[in-house]
């Protein structure tokens, strides 16, 4: 009796010494819960636990407005040269084929002529 007694006792020890649902939390301490009314900024902060917590919206600051309408200038600019450059070579003189409007409509002999 006293065997089923131990060999129990030590089941229970190991099963309270296995991390249940992947043992969870982390390093990381909880926060506490807000007591007081939260400050109007702190709708966009992120707050994921860290000691720093992090800004909702993004600032990007690596690209400045200039430098993207510069970008957006050359990209259409480029566009733009493509299609005078193609407009300037006359694709419609290199084509291998006659154009719908051009086909010449031959009529069917008549049996009587």
């Amino acid at each position: 009796m006293k065997s089923i007694v131990a060999i129990s006792r030590s089941a229970r020890q190991a099963r309270n010494a296995i991390a249940v649902r992947g043992g969870g939390g982390g390093p990381l301490a909880r926060p506490e819960p807000p007591s007081q009314p939260l400050a109007e900024q702190d709708e966009m902060t992120w707050d994921d636990g860290t000691t720093v917590p992090e800004p909702c919206l993004d600032d990007y600051t690596q690209v400045t407005p200039r430098y993207a309408l510069t970008w957006l200038a050359g990209g259409l600019l480029s566009f733009a040269a493509l299609g005078a450059l193609t407009t300037a070579s006359h694709p419609e003189s290199r084509r291998p084929f006659v154009k719908e409007k051009q086909l010449v409509y031959v009529p069917k002999e008549s049996p009587g002529l």
